[in-house]
């Protein structure tokens, strides 16, 4: 599995962490696909080593997503770290892709939500997107840039995040291959019951067939790899 290494590397309790190399994603706690995409493992590209999981989403018009989660991990301050890998042939699209996010729970009227946080890629630019409420159903957004993305690359990240509560403001800290190439400060979530759960993979909400948002179709599949995922509590 590819390295992770980062600046300020967190000093505490590993939590959740998998580098796929069981040969299947089971340490997750639930696997989605919707459409014809698919999650498979399978020897590392490019600069890796071992086994990396492997999501794929057809351009088919009725896939989307290819992701995996995990369970919430409780309240207070982790690091996520991962590696993610984006093959030399991605097609830079204004259509804006999640390679990995921290999604919450429906809202108190049953609408769903923005992920709290999300890692997105748009038009070659990678942005970190962080959301909260300011009333029970009013989102608020805010985008902070990371760089432009490299492609035929393993992505060493590290996310330090302290989650807001309804007395206190939260922190995220992005760290991109050892450099820190965000930050943000301020709510990061919707004080729910429980803290945002994590998932990493593809998800392109702009092809959900259910938005009814016309786009080209017939275009080649959208493939990223993660490896190397490692959550400590801190």
């Amino acid at each position: 599995a590819a390295p992770v290494t980062s600046a300020a590397a967190a000093d505490g309790t590993v939590v959740f962490a998998d580098d796929f190399e069981s040969g299947t994603v089971s340490a997750w706690t639930r696997q989605r696909v919707d459409g014809n995409g698919s999650i498979t493992v399978a020897p590392a590209p490019a600069g890796g080593s071992g086994l990396a999981a492997r999501f794929s989403v057809p351009d088919d018009g009725v896939s989307y997503r290819s992701e995996v989660a995990v369970n919430s991990l409780g309240w207070g301050s982790y690091r996520f770290a991962l590696a993610d890998y984006l093959p030399a042939d991605w097609v830079r699209t204004s259509t804006e892709t999640i390679l990995a996010q921290w999604h919450g729970y429906p809202l108190a009227d049953g609408s769903d939500t923005k992920p709290p946080i999300a890692l997105t890629l748009k038009d070659g630019g990678w942005r970190l997107k962080v959301h909260w409420l300011t009333d029970p159903t009013t989102v608020q957004e805010a985008v902070i840039p990371l760089g432009d993305a490299q492609f035929d690359h393993w992505n060493q990240w590290a996310f330090d995040i302290t989650w807001s509560t309804d007395t206190t403001p939260g922190a995220i800290t992005v760290y991109r291959d050892g450099a820190q190439v965000g930050a943000y400060s301020g709510l990061n979530n919707y004080h729910q019951n429980q803290s945002p759960y994590f998932k990493t993979g593809i998800y392109r909400a702009n092809w959900n067939p259910a938005k009814n948002i016309p786009y080209p179709t017939g275009g080649p599949d959208v493939v990223a790899w993660s490896d190397s995922v490692v959550v400590t509590r801190y």
